[in-house]
């Protein structure tokens, strides 16, 4: 790999840990969440200043250049962020439904109360 991504995939890995700690100061992450992004961007580093370092698991993949090694890596690592991303906004929007249907339901009574009093 050439000496220039290699640098500049550091880089980009140290800066992203910034963020990380950034963020976790902020308290947007919790322990957990810094401590996985910590370790992933660590690994990103590793494998950006030795990219040699995979050469085991390329030949048993048989995979020959290392930019595709990269790229199939890659692009599995989006795929797992994207379902787990698809997974919390599920969530996320079934509590949306629940609290609507609450406030739905609430606020037709104070209507009707209203005006009963009227």
């Amino acid at each position: 790999m050439l000496i220039s991504l290699q640098i500049i995939g550091m880089l980009f890995g140290l800066i992203m840990i910034y963020f990380t700690f950034l963020y976790f100061r902020r308290q947007e992450y919790d322990k957990r969440g810094f401590i996985i992004w910590f370790l992933i961007w660590i690994g990103f580093i590793i494998m950006a200043a030795f990219p040699q370092s995979v050469y085991g698991i390329m030949e048993a993949l048989e995979i020959k250049r290392t930019v595709d090694f990269f790229v199939i890596g890659g692009f599995l690592v989006f795929s797992v962020i994207i379902f787990h991303l698809y997974v919390i906004t599920k969530k996320n929007q079934k509590q949306v439904e629940k609290l609507v249907r609450k406030i739905a339901l609430i606020k037709p009574e104070k209507k009707l109360i209203s005006k009963k009093k009227n």
